[in-house]
């Protein structure tokens, strides 16, 4: 799945990984990161199979110096 993930009003793809919770409370956090795949200047990462339902993406970017973690919103895998 492909997300943009920008900071400052500028895409980023360098240092971005994202974490991808199922949504059982009102906003869940995220704990588990994977990198993010970057194909053709694009970020995403593969949604892998799975029971279905709501679930949170989040996407951190490590940088120097901070590293802001960005709510990216919610998808239904149906």
């Amino acid at each position: 799945m492909h997300v943009v993930v920008a900071v400052d009003g500028q895409a980023v793809t360098d240092g971005v990984a994202f974490s991808v919770v199922p949504r059982t409370t009102a906003k869940p956090r995220p704990s588990t990161w994977t990198p993010a795949v970057v194909i053709d200047g694009k970020t995403g990462w593969l949604l892998e199979p799975g029971e279905p339902g709501d679930l949170q993406i989040w996407a951190r970017v490590t940088d120097n110096p901070e590293v802001p973690i960005l709510d990216c919103g919610i998808i239904t895998r149906s």
